[in-house]
């Protein structure tokens, strides 16, 4: 049995005194102390950190079926319920196959239309603050700005004017999925003996504290629009709708059979999720890495420009609009919103020469494969033209994860790229931002890579095609 380099003792002691302060600082510090596959003993439950392009392939890609979703997941699912997220098995696979051409290319046509409305509302606002000057917190903005859209796109008209009500609600499920993850029941499991006690996370949920009160009322509240707009679209038995809960009423598996209402509200609330915060967040860095860079902020203006005249983006327009594109890729290439895979081993393995026992995290760290020296040039440089055709040509497709790998790699991908494609080009041709401070936020880690106080950035008018 060959045993993964790890930290143990005092250096263990280090380790979980670190995570807290900073998870991505210590992922960092574990790779350089002993490479690319680490284990950590705690609770009776084996961790392996994995940053290297072929355990990240062995695990995702060839030997998936030997990996299911951690306990993370089994925490998510308590308001996610089995979406294509938190499913498995033969449930996930049929949900997939029926999910999965709702979000193809030729349906985006009304997705594109809706985040091209929504980011021109918000280019708008932002150039009545680009008048004054004035010093905007960005990470907000850009949370209200993907919330509208992903509202909108799951769930249509209905949910004008109900905004302010969802993203409240959304906002604290999540900030209490936080705030539970990280709670003392999570010191215990990491103890001696504590892999007995994996689950009690979610157990804390039920218990009757106004938290879980608020929590459980914040759910209620996007369940009643959720099953709203499920029941209002199947009375109207008028097919041919364009938001996702009418195609997802019309789809059908291979044997004819429908969606449950259950089945539908699950993936709309997985797409809230996964079509809200990720995006969200990797706008956000996006709009720190132009404000040190407003070079690259001219360029967009004039491909903006060119490619649309007056007009306001369509989803014929997304290849016109490459250079948004690869900003945002270098983007989450240096801070990847989705940071870390968490998968849970069934049976032993061997990764990178090392065994790993069965019921072991494994932990693959897209945060550290992005910014490998061996995969990378200069990688902690922000440069999008390494994203370009020639340049990316002979990398692995594994260097760059933002959205996972493998047969369970992000449903909502090719949405998430156009919605980030129209919200930058439509923002670059109305305001410039600058910093208002040195250097990048530091990592508030939480389901995605989020900057910790925010991303302060000072608006002034876009004037002519330069942004000096």
């Amino acid at each position: 049995m060959t045993r993964a380099p790890g930290p143990s003792g005092f250096d263990m002691i280090r380790v979980l005194l670190g995570r807290r302060a900073g998870p991505v600082g210590m992922l960092r510090d574990l790779r350089e102390r002993y490479g690319d596959v680490v284990r950590i003993p705690v609770g009776g439950t084996p961790y392996f950190i994995v940053s290297s392009i072929e355990g990240a392939k062995h695990v995702l890609i060839d030997n998936a079926k030997n990996y299911t979703k951690g306990p993370v997941y089994e925490l998510l699912a308590s308001f996610l319920g089995e979406g294509l997220i938190t499913a498995d098995g033969d449930h996930w696979r049929k949900h997939r196959r029926m999910v999965q051409p709702v979000l193809q290319r030729e349906r985006m046509a009304s997705f594109v239309s809706v985040m091209a409305e929504e980011a021109a509302a918000l280019a708008e606002r932002l150039a009545e603050h680009a008048k004054r000057e004035a010093v905007i917190d960005i990470f907000p903005e850009m949370m209200d700005v993907a919330l509208r859209i992903v509202a909108r796109s799951m769930l249509g008209s209905e949910v004008k004017g109900r905004e302010n009500e969802v993203h409240h609600a959304l906002t604290f499920i999540l900030e209490h999925m936080e705030r539970v993850s990280v709670s003392g029941a999570r010191v215990l499991e990491l103890l001696p003996g504590g892999k007995r006690l994996r689950g009690l996370r979610r157990v804390l949920l039920d218990l009757p504290t106004r938290r879980n009160r608020e929590f459980r009322e914040a759910i209620r509240v996007l369940d009643d629009l959720i099953y709203g707009v499920i029941r209002a679209r199947r009375a109207a038995k008028v097919p041919g709708g364009n938001d996702l809960v009418s195609l997802l009423i019309e789809t059908r598996d291979e044997n004819g059979a429908p969606m449950s209402d259950k089945d539908i509200r699950d993936e709309v609330m997985t797409m809230f999720l996964a079509g809200h915060e990720t995006v969200a967040t990797g706008l956000a860095w996006t709009f720190q890495m132009l404000a040190h860079n407003t070079n690259l902020v001219g360029d967009l203006f004039v491909e903006s420009v060119d490619a649309l005249g007056d007009r306001t983006p369509t989803v014929d327009d997304l290849p016109s609009l490459a250079l948004a594109e690869r900003v945002f890729e270098e983007a989450m290439r240096l801070h990847p919103p989705v940071w870390r895979i968490s998968r849970l081993s069934i049976a032993p393995d061997v990764i990178g020469g090392y065994d790993v026992p069965a019921e072991s995290i494994v932990v693959v760290a897209p945060v550290l494969i992005h910014r490998d020296k061996a995969l990378w040039e200069r990688p902690d440089e922000f440069d999008p033209s390494r994203f370009e055709k020639a340049a990316s040509a002979g990398r692995s497709r594994l260097a760059f994860m933002p959205f996972g790998a493998g047969q369970r790699m992000c449903i909502g991908a090719s949405f998430a790229m156009a919605e980030a494609q129209v919200v930058i080009s439509t923002i670059c041709r109305a305001v410039l931002m600058v910093p208002v401070k040195d250097g990048d936020p530091a990592y508030e880690p939480s389901v995605t890579l989020r900057p910790r106080g925010g991303v302060p950035l000072k608006m002034l008018p876009m004037r002519g095609t330069g942004a000096s």
